[in-house]
């Protein structure tokens, strides 16, 4: 190998590792007063982030969600996002959400997720001063740190941890815990459950199969070191273009 096609080697990796350290260092470089809420770690095409009217579609890991934007998956798409307090939320296919919310310091945190179409699954960490809330378009859903699902026709479930409902329009609450469900119905009452063993599994299956297909590829990269000792590095790469 030619020295030209060594340092063209070593500038290559040194972007690829610039490019991979860019969603852990992606804190840094903002005004506290528009720091992110949310950053997208993995997807799957098609997913896209829509501000102010416009339509972005995503074409790397580590993009930043701000107050307001909406994050869209077409029937193909998903997407895992992680929030500023290490929540994460897992975006189905067909889905359409608001992220709104404050970022104040690193232990006073808010955000919200408005739910317009589709289905998430959240893992929510234990909040202190923090608030997280999943909205539809009739109800609110507060959360202390819990795994749960949550539907836009206003299905919710709990893998594990407590959610507290409430109806907008009638006022009506009902708190859910680990194996329950809540499903508001169209006169505003919510009417409420157990899961089976079996249905539990199947609702995890499928969060478990988005999850299977967001695993990196291994690849192997092969160059000559300077002393002319051929190397190897094995990095991991998701497959987050759109095709």
């Amino acid at each position: 190998m030619t020295r030209y096609h060594k340092i063209s080697t070593k500038l290559t990796l040194l972007l690829f590792f610039i490019t991979a350290m860019g969603a852990a260092t992606a804190l840094t470089g903002y005004e506290e007063a528009d720091r992110p809420l949310a950053f997208v770690q993995k997807f799957k095409p098609s997913v896209g982030v829509e501000n102010a009217g416009t339509l972005e579609n995503i074409k790397k890991r580590g993009k930043p969600l701000f107050n307001g934007d909406t994050l869209r998956t077409d029937e193909n798409g998903f997407a895992l996002v992680q929030f500023m307090d290490k929540s994460l939320a897992k975006v189905k296919p067909e889905s359409r959400l608001i992220v709104e919310g404050e970022v104040r310091g690193k232990q006073n945190t808010s955000a919200r997720i408005g739910l317009e179409a589709g289905e998430i699954f959240l893992n929510v960490t234990k909040q202190g001063r923090d608030n997280f809330e999943v909205a539809t378009n009739t109800t609110v859903a507060s959360v202390k740190g819990t795994d749960f699902g949550a539907t836009s026709d206003n299905f919710f479930w709990v893998q594990e941890g407590i959610v507290e409902l409430l109806v907008s329009g009638t006022g009506e609450s009902a708190e859910l815990t680990g194996g329950n469900y809540g499903q508001v119905l169209s006169n505003g009452t919510i009417e409420t459950g157990t899961l089976t063993e079996d249905e539990i599994e199947e609702r995890n299956e499928e969060y478990s199969q988005m999850e299977e297909n967001l695993e990196p590829e291994i690849i192997e990269i092969r160059f000559v070191d300077e002393n002319g000792q051929q190397r190897v590095l094995k990095v991991k790469v998701f497959e987050n273009e759109n095709k």
